[in-house]
């Protein structure tokens, strides 16, 4: 009887003791999978090319508002306009919220492919880190409502659901896009910088522009009108055009 008791004893201990063990691990394990272990703009999971060898190029242009701009440039839009350029439009909410008339406008035109910049211009992270200065988005909860208030903003002004998510800053980490990707949409980012935030000069943004190659994706920005970004665009485009480069938006090819 004592023998029974004793091996009872060290059996339940031993239960106790996998039990413990097997939590611990699995703890852990959700742990591992809840901490972002990347960070920066070109992580796995974002699109930053063509999958094509055709000379093709994508204009990608940003409206990031409140802080970061909320003006809207005039003279590059009607420039693309009269020389049937097309781009994809990356908005923000705000942007939108303070330019309705801009933003309708360019929905109504089949050149322009309008998609989401997210709500607030917030870099998409599950720790609130921070890119540029600007604070990240803190769980997964508001890297959700960063993108779907953002879509819901442009779901105001066109009938279809956007494709493509850029957020704020372009930042990301790999929770995020997880997020991202199981909300529908798919990351893009950029393989030239074309304006540095509407930093650079004219001469500046045709230099970068200038080493294009078949499938990139240039990024500038639309919502500062005091920028050279629209004169670096207006004279460097042609030549590009004449180079072969063809300018396409982003849903016309396959991306990688």
């Amino acid at each position: 009887m004592i023998k029974r008791e004793k091996y009872c004893s060290v059996l339940v201990t031993v239960l106790l003791f996998s039990a413990l063990l097997w939590g611990g691990m699995a703890f852990a394990s959700s742990s591992q999978e809840t901490v972002p272990l990347l960070w920066g703009e070109d992580i796995p999971g974002v699109m930053t090319h063509f999958n094509t060898r055709e000379p093709v190029l994508a204009l990608t242009l940003d409206a990031c508002g409140g802080k970061r701009g909320s003006g809207f440039d005039k003279k590059l839009i009607t420039w693309l306009k009269k020389h049937n350029i097309p781009a994809t439009l990356f908005l923000t909410g705000r942007w939108i919220d303070a330019n309705k008339k801009h933003a309708q406008e360019l929905a109504s035109c089949s050149l322009f492919e309008i998609e989401n910049h997210g709500m607030n211009h917030r870099p998409c992270s599950v720790s609130g880190r921070l890119a540029y200065g600007i604070p990240g988005t803190k769980n997964v909860s508001e890297v959700i409502n960063e993108v779907q208030d953002g879509a819901d903003t442009i779901k105001e002004i066109i009938d279809r659901k956007t494709r493509f998510f850029r957020s704020g800053t372009n930042y990301y980490d790999e929770i995020a896009i997880a997020t991202i990707e199981k909300l529908g949409y798919n990351a893009v980012g950029y393989s030239i910088a074309g304006d540095e935030g509407a930093t650079l000069s004219k001469e500046a943004i045709i230099i970068k522009l200038l080493k294009a190659k078949p499938g990139d994706i240039i990024l500038c920005h639309m919502n500062h009108p005091e920028s050279d970004t629209a004169e670096g665009l207006i004279e460097v485009i042609p030549i590009l055009q004449e180079r072969g480069f063809r300018f396409v938006t982003l849903k016309e090819y396959p991306l990688q």
